[in-house]
């Protein structure tokens, strides 16, 4: 049966009568008739009490149980149709993205609560994992976008869309015993007795520029998130080594103060597969995240 036969029975139950249906959706009074007739056959039972007066229209049993049927198909139609439509335009679905675990506090904070509130229909699925796995996760199709502290593997597979600077600093508490709170920025020399914890994103950039400068840092830990690397400090065990993005805060208690090397400088990229079409949603967020930044 066409749905718009169900639809137009709607339409003559909450209009009340044949005609003021057949005004309302531009359709001859005859051809609803019709579609009475045909719906009756159908189910085998009379749907309509035709009566004298203005509205001249009274469901039977079977035509209440219809009627709410047909609202329940045409409502699941419409729902289909605005969930397709959403989704096509990249306002529904789900976002699925790699980065670098010591990322993904600054990039939910900046980014992605920001466009979750424009976008209630879309769902996400963060992967942190070092790059290694990033490269798996992109290359495989698990993830559309790759957000990395540090070069992909096979990058020429990939296509970088957006560059950002990131500068290592340490991060340690007020009560530490190793760096005053005065310090605008620190060097190397100046860590080079102090317990270092590194984020493992930017362990091996830090311990070859220490090389490079005939420093030999103290290292107490290298930890896989930033989170925890930084929580070595809150509890005033050692300072923390981070990348630290523009505009990032930390808790009261602790001073983050920049590096001053410039080879420790970090790139953050915002990468994709070369050639791959990408999702409406993953669209919709990179309109979204090159506006923002």
């Amino acid at each position: 049966m066409d749905l718009e036969h169900y639809r137009n029975f709607i339409t003559i139950v909450e209009s009340g009568s044949l005609s003021a249906a057949a005004e309302k959706i531009h359709i001859a009074q005859p051809a609803l008739t019709a579609q009475i007739k045909a719906l009756q056959k159908k189910y085998g039972a009379p749907l309509l009490h035709l009566k004298r007066g203005v509205r001249n229209i009274e469901l039977t049993d079977a035509g209440s149980i219809l009627y709410n049927k047909a609202k329940f198909l045409c409502t699941l139609e419409d729902d289909a149709q605005r969930e397709i439509t959403a989704c096509a335009n990249g306002l529904a679905g789900t976002l699925r993205i790699s980065l670098s675990p010591s990322m993904s506090v600054l990039f939910i904070q900046n980014f992605l609560s920001k466009f979750a509130k424009d976008n209630p229909d879309i769902d996400y699925e963060l992967y942190e994992v070092p790059i290694m796995e990033q490269t798996h996760q992109l290359l495989s199709g698990i993830t559309e976008i790759g957000i990395a502290n540090a070069p992909l593997e096979q990058a020429h597979r990939f296509e970088v869309l957006m560059t950002k600077s990131e500068c290592l600093a340490a991060v340690y508490h007020k009560d530490s015993s190793w760096l005053q709170p005065d310090l605008e920025h620190l060097t190397l020399d100046s860590l080079e007795e102090v317990p270092l914890c590194l984020s493992r994103g930017c362990s091996n950039l830090f311990l070859n520029v220490c090389k490079e400068a005939y420093v030999y840092p103290k290292i107490l830990s290298i930890n896989t998130t930033k989170l925890s690397t930084i929580m070595w400090a809150k509890q005033k065990a050692g300072v923390a080594i981070v990348p630290v993005g523009t505009g990032e805060n930390f808790s009261e208690d602790l001073f983050c103060r920049p590096i001053q090397d410039d080879r420790l400088n970090m790139n953050k990229t915002l990468c994709v597969v070369k050639g791959r079409p990408l999702s409406a949603v993953a669209r919709n967020f990179l309109s979204f995240y090159s506006q923002l930044s």
